[in-house]
């Protein structure tokens, strides 16, 4: 029987982590973009990638990230071209680790940015009110500058369609919350 992998995505602030903790507390694994580029960041080959795509010909173990995000900063072209090898080498590993699992779920912050939604069998948005994400997000130590521009610079998921994809809305309680992710799990998992 073929894997089933699925996506988790949600802007900031909308309580991914929440319910990737109650998915894995019913026993599935989780394996995160986040993570997988920390771990690539380790393998010399990508870093190298990583200078390259934005045009530093350089020969660095380590990302030199003050040089790469001075470059990327004032240069859209230069952004799209990290992002596409960066994006492209994440969900490679990502898929490779998937393999020999049942069921897996990968937490994909920039899914529908990235264009790869179309590669999993689900994709579960988490949403949430904005106000309780910027609530949430001020007990981080966000100011309200900060918020409304991480907000802003996120594709709006309130405007993709949820006939197409699974979508979780974080509003309540925990106990609401986990209730929520049952029943998805029980609805996709059957």
């Amino acid at each position: 029987m073929r894997n089933k992998i699925i996506a988790i995505t949600g802007g900031i602030g909308c309580g991914k982590s929440t319910v990737i903790s109650l998915i894995e507390k019913h026993g599935y694994p989780v394996i995160s973009a986040d993570e997988t580029y920390k771990k690539l960041l380790e393998d010399k080959e990508f870093v190298r990638g990583v200078h390259l795509s934005v045009g530093l010909d350089v020969d660095s173990p380590v990302l030199l990230r003050e040089e790469v995000s001075k470059i990327v900063f004032n240069n859209a072209e230069k952004l799209k071209d990290l992002n596409s090898f960066t994006h492209k080498k994440i969900m490679e590993k990502m898929f490779e680790e998937s393999v020999g699992k049942r069921v897996v779920f990968h937490e994909v912050p920039l899914l529908f940015e990235s264009g790869y939604q179309d590669r999993y069998d689900r994709v579960l948005i988490v949403k949430r009110s904005k106000n309780l994400r910027i609530e949430g997000l001020k007990i981080r130590g966000l100011s309200i500058d900060e918020i409304n521009k991480r907000i802003e610079n996120q594709i709006d998921y309130e405007k993709i369609d949820g006939f197409e994809h699974t979508v979780i809305i974080n509003d309540g309680s925990l106990e609401e919350l986990s209730a929520k992710v049952k029943a998805v799990l029980n609805e996709i998992l059957d």
